[in-house]
């Protein structure tokens, strides 16, 4: 099960390279007919009360993937929490793509029992037109349908604890589930949509920026020991650095970009007002870092030092704001400390033939929680 979703992930990743469009396709359902339960009028009431059990905000964090889980083709979809929807689909083969960037607004969802949801899509965009084709560095583009959503009528959700036995065995041969003699399982441990036998299962977004983060500290470390014990030219240690922030520049642009996922328009057009604000700060304090070397081999090293410094802070400081209930960010305990004043202070570096190090001075700049910097700012 684990290596199912993990291939999710991994094919998530690739789709992340697939060209943005411009020209959208929109394709309204306002006609579509009211769901339908087989239930009394007592049950309607009591269900009515119950709807506050689950929400689209329950499920925010999550993305939700429908795969053939053999890495040729998927469908990944992130729901924010108005019921707002965006994703992709990708499959490829060798130098050709069929593929589509979509986004749209699912209904509210309605009651089917304790741990089955439905709802449709009231809207489905797509950023390029369907049936258009274009070639780009030598690969094929083929825009379509995104799979899985296409002629979508109810689409079910069903919540952790659905019953095994009780879901269709189409459903389940999605997700990892077709034979259950295979498992000891007897209920469902993740959120999942069914649209008429095709499954998505979702795994947390949070989760997956957490390896992610552990991997960029695996290789942060390595270039530090590099800079702080090996014989190094000057121009060398000025590489190393570069390379240090370009790390946690990275990592800061995967943190966006699922921001971006998951966020609502009102919270991004905040934290985008603050990230300019960011920027400019973090420009200015690494000029200011390098400024005592100006013209000399060590100024950029100095200055991408700075750079590297803040913005692994910053990394650290925006992965608080998926509010992940009870649990610290990797890397949270240096963020608590390193997060709250440092973009104002000087660094002093002291060079020999073998070792680079670091002493902090004390003036510092102070940022609201919710600053960021976007990869679409550098």
């Amino acid at each position: 099960m684990k290596k199912y979703i993990l291939a999710c992930i991994l094919n998530g990743i690739m789709i992340l390279t697939l060209p943005g469009c411009a020209k959208r396709e929109t394709v309204d359902f306002d006609n579509i007919m009211d769901i339908k339960t087989e239930t009394s009028q007592e049950e309607e009431s009591v269900e009515g009360s119950e709807q506050a059990e689950f929400s689209f905000a329950d499920i925010k964090n999550l993305e939700f993937c429908f795969s053939s889980g053999a890495g040729a083709w998927q469908t990944t979809m992130v729901i924010k929490a108005d019921g707002s929807f965006s994703g992709a689909y990708s499959d490829w083969d060798c130098d050709t793509v069929y593929c589509c960037d979509f986004s749209g607004q699912f209904t509210q969802p309605v009651k089917i029992n304790e741990y089955t949801y439905a709802v449709q899509i009231r809207e489905l965009n797509y950023e390029k037109e369907v049936g258009t084709e274009e070639l780009k560095d030598g690969i094929q583009y083929y825009y379509s349908d995104a799979y899985g959503l296409q002629g979508a009528g109810d689409i079910l959700i069903y919540l952790p604890g659905a019953p095994l036995e009780e879901l269709s065995e189409e459903f389940r041969s999605w997700v990892g589930y077709y034979d259950l003699s295979f498992t000891t399982d007897t209920e469902l441990p993740f959120y999942a949509l069914n649209n008429e036998g095709e499954g998505f299962l979702s795994y947390d977004i949070v989760d997956g920026l957490k390896e992610i983060i552990k991997d960029t500290e695996f290789s942060a470390a390595s270039l530090e020991k590099s800079i702080s014990n090996d014989l190094l030219t000057q121009t060398e240690y000025n590489e190393k650095t570069q390379e240090l922030y370009e790390v946690w520049d990275s990592a800061l642009n995967t943190v966006w970009s699922t921001l971006k996922q998951t966020q609502d328009a009102d919270t991004m057009n905040r934290i985008t007002d603050e990230e300019r604000e960011w920027i400019a700060l973090k420009e200015q304090a690494a000029a200011q870092a390098g400024a005592e070397y100006e013209g000399g081999t060590m100024q950029s090293m100095v200055m991408n030092q700075k750079a590297a410094e803040m913005t692994k802070a910053r990394v650290y400081e925006l992965m608080e704001l998926f509010e992940v209930s009870g649990e610290k960010t990797a890397g949270a305990e240096t963020s608590d400390e390193s997060a709250a004043d440092y973009s104002g202070s000087q660094t002093q570096v002291t060079v020999t033939d073998s070792s680079f190090s670091e002493i902090q001075a004390g003036e510092t700049y102070n940022f609201s929680d919710g600053k960021n910097l976007s990869e679409s700012f550098h």
